[in-house]
């Protein structure tokens, strides 16, 4: 899937995330509910085809695939 046939809200959800490593601290900076972040998360998983958060653990990681993933989204882009 195209980076921008994706919502940016699911996007954005998901670098709170990773930028955070939990849900809620997450949602609190996007201004959401945890559960929104979390069913947005869910949502961009299945678009995209694979798990790019590993919630194993007591704090949310980024899985090889989130992790790539994120450098993209975080890299500047060139003019």
């Amino acid at each position: 899937m195209q980076p921008s046939s994706i919502d940016p809200t699911l996007l954005r959800s998901f670098c709170a995330v990773a930028e955070t490593g939990s849900f809620t601290r997450a949602a609190q900076g996007v201004h959401l509910t945890q559960s929104t972040v979390s069913q947005q998360i869910r949502r961009l998983e299945e678009q995209m085809g694979c798990t790019l958060l590993d919630r194993s653990g007591r704090h949310v990681e980024c899985t090889l695939e989130g992790a790539v993933s994120y450098t993209h989204l975080t890299l500047p882009t060139k003019a």
